[in-house]
């Protein structure tokens, strides 16, 4: 994935799975740094950055800052996703996958890690193998290569541990993490299908991983027809790599702009 002469910065969201990769990565002498996107500016965000600060010091590492809202005109991403009648979840991931690529490219990191576990990859692989999604499945790979020269290098370190054992060694470590999940997470889909799998697993003890395992082992024999992955071009608004003439960030930051102005003036003629 990358070694201990690579620049590595670590995407920390305040819960157990980031919070414990980052520790673990930094004791196990990597180059590693935290990123913290604040995605709004209320109490749960402010606390989460607090918590964030602090392993950071006890780390003794810098900690990069992404302020969302300066990109969204001063919104959260929920207020911001509510006024593009979009779901908050999705909207979120593409402001997030959007700001971790910038700010890992442009403060000069040769990796981007992320602290998905084993349940999470698992679930999603199963959702896109239910829908038969095999674009999906076959960018789902624990790394991702460099393709462009504003598209750094993508890793999850922790893809093969349980999330259950991930927490018992960040409360054993001591580490500060937010003992909940994102409010807005509560009911997605993803969430039904961790579900089913967690069922599976307490009726046959290590079937996620072997599932999981199977998928890596199995990927480019089932899957090769699709490794063909789609041209990347630079974006016209912000040159960072799109398939499109314009990416989907620039995109709904355009589509964000018109519908607040569209706003402002329906307001000032009442």
């Amino acid at each position: 994935m990358f070694s201990r002469k690579d620049k590595i910065l670590v995407a920390v969201s305040g819960g157990k799975d980031s919070m414990a990769l980052w520790y673990i990565l930094v004791k196990l002498g990597y180059n590693a740094d935290g990123l913290f996107i604040k995605l709004g500016h209320d109490y749960q965000v402010n606390h989460t950055y607090e918590k964030i600060k602090k392993l950071a010091k006890e780390l003794e590492r810098p900690l990069v800052i992404e302020d969302a809202t300066k990109y969204l005109y001063g919104l959260s991403t929920f207020e911001a996703a509510r006024i593009l009648k979009r779901p908050t979840c999705s909207f979120c991931g593409i402001v997030k996958r959007y700001l971790m690529n910038k700010a890992a490219v442009e403060n000069g990191y040769d990796a981007l890690v992320t602290g998905h576990n084993l349940d999470d990859e698992a679930a999603v692989l199963f959702g896109n193998i239910l829908h038969w999604h095999t674009g999906y499945i076959t960018r789902s790979y624990p790394v991702l290569e460099k393709t462009h020269e504003k598209f750094v290098k993508k890793a999850k370190p922790l893809v093969l541990n349980y999330e259950e054992h991930i927490k018992l060694y960040a409360e054993k470590r001591g580490i500060g993490f937010l003992p909940t999940a994102c409010p807005f997470s509560i009911g997605a889909t993803s969430k039904v299908y961790k579900n089913v799998i967690h069922q599976l697993e307490n009726e046959q003890k290590g079937i996620i991983l072997s599932f999981y395992l199977g998928y890596l082992r199995e990927k480019e024999k089932i899957f090769k027809i699709e490794e063909n992955t789609p041209e990347l071009h630079s974006c016209e608004v912000c040159g960072y790599p799109t398939t499109a003439k314009v990416c989907s960030f620039c995109r709904i930051r355009e589509k964000l702009k018109s519908k607040i102005e569209k706003q402002q003036i329906e307001k000032s003629n009442t």
